[in-house]
């Protein structure tokens, strides 16, 4: 990993923060909104894109004027190699992904496979090829996507690694 500049924190007095300093040089944002999501029954819906996954939007797509998605996902149903380990990739800008529960194997472009778990967190970079191999029944894992509506691109080649049947036990190559 290419090593950046050391974090560069200041702290100001009210009196001497200059009123029109933006928070980065990245271009203007869309206007944010203050949102609050709690957890309730019903709180997981299918998107119809993933039929395995449940969904919890967070509702940062319209806190930030379509700019972040932030969503929690869950299993509905037992790992299906043949429905979900499919190679595709994400044209996005950024997407980390973080693991709330259970695990998950996967396989990416150039980094081969990968067994996260409980506390697992990866930045998957835009258009990384991948691969997902298998997971636990019980995974919940949190998604931060920018921006909040990007395309999936399922690619005509066959999957890289080695899906496991029907979920398999978890394990690392």
């Amino acid at each position: 990993m290419q090593k950046t500049a050391p974090r560069d924190f200041k702290v100001y007095k009210e009196a001497d923060y200059p009123q029109d300093k933006k928070a980065s040089s990245y271009p203007d944002w869309p206007p944010q909104a203050f949102h609050v999501s709690h957890l309730g029954e019903g709180s997981f819906k299918t998107d119809g894109f993933r039929p395995w996954a449940l969904s919890r939007d967070m509702g940062m797509i319209e806190a930030t004027g379509g700019m972040v998605d932030v969503h929690v996902n869950r299993r509905a149903k037992p790992y299906d190699p043949a429905e979900i380990a499919h190679r595709h990739f994400h044209n996005i800008h950024y997407q980390m992904v973080y693991v709330l529960k259970g695990w998950v194997r996967s396989e990416f472009e150039g980094h081969g496979e990968h067994l996260m778990k409980e506390g697992s967190c990866w930045l998957q970079p835009p258009r990384i090829k991948h691969t997902v191999l298998g997971f636990s029944d019980d995974l919940e894992i949190l998604e931060v996507i920018i921006p909040a509506n990007y395309d999936t691109v399922n690619l005509n080649e066959p999957p890289k690694g080695t899906p496991d049947p029907a979920g398999g036990a978890p394990h690392a190559r």
